[in-house]
């Protein structure tokens, strides 16, 4: 790669980085693309040859928070205890999201959903998009390759289709129920952390030896 290519992928790096943080701290309704290029101290027109939708770049952004996320993971499974410890670990990883009071993330993607099909547009923001979800994907896998070995977990599961399984809904359900409002009488009860620990207690209760 060029000095001249490195320079704007370090330049378009660097918007993206400044526009998930404007994302997350103020939500994407609030954020115009000039606010964007005034933050990375670029004009206008700059941002645009980079991203030329307001979509692109928060498509960019949610892949950047997505491969955050599958190293969080990936990092959870290089460590050296049992494939049922890290399990556990990677669902508290996901229920801490839930504790920012202002539930940004989980804003974030609630209005990324929307945008979702857009990322097909574009061929660099697609592969991206894949590349992000591979890289879980590929942590995942590695995991539950670990659970048939160390005995750890249950023998008769399929523990690929578990794995998966159980991260998708989980970190989707952790979203969603952080955003879910309910009747008074029922806020209590149907809250988001105790949801979420009968739930990974349902996981862990299921794939124990």
């Amino acid at each position: 790669m060029s000095k001249r290519e490195q320079q704007k992928q370090q330049r378009r790096q660097s918007i993206i980085d400044i526009a998930k943080d404007l994302f997350l701290e103020q939500g994407v309704q609030k954020i115009q693309m000039q606010d964007v290029a005034t933050a990375a101290g670029i004009g206008i027109a700059t941002l645009f040859r980079y991203f030329p939708k307001k979509e692109y770049l928060m498509i960019a952004a949610a892949n950047a928070i997505t491969e955050e996320m599958a190293t969080s993971v990936g990092q959870i499974v290089q460590q050296n205890c049992t494939a049922y410890e890290k399990i556990e670990q990677i669902l508290d990883y996901y229920i801490g999201i839930t504790k920012d009071p202002q539930q940004r993330l989980a804003k974030y993607f609630e209005s990324f959903d929307l945008y979702e099909k857009i990322a097909e547009e574009s061929p660099e923001q697609y592969t991206e998009y894949l590349s992000a979800r591979n890289k879980l994907s590929s942590a995942l896998l590695t995991l539950a390759e670990q659970g048939k070995q160390d005995a750890s977990l249950r023998a008769d599961v399929d523990f690929d289709l578990f794995i998966m399984t159980m991260v998708q809904n989980f970190s989707i359900f952790t979203f969603k129920s952080s955003l879910t409002k309910h009747a008074p009488n029922l806020s209590t009860l149907l809250s988001a952390d105790k949801q979420l620990l009968m739930m990974k207690d349902v996981f862990l209760r299921y794939i124990q030896p």
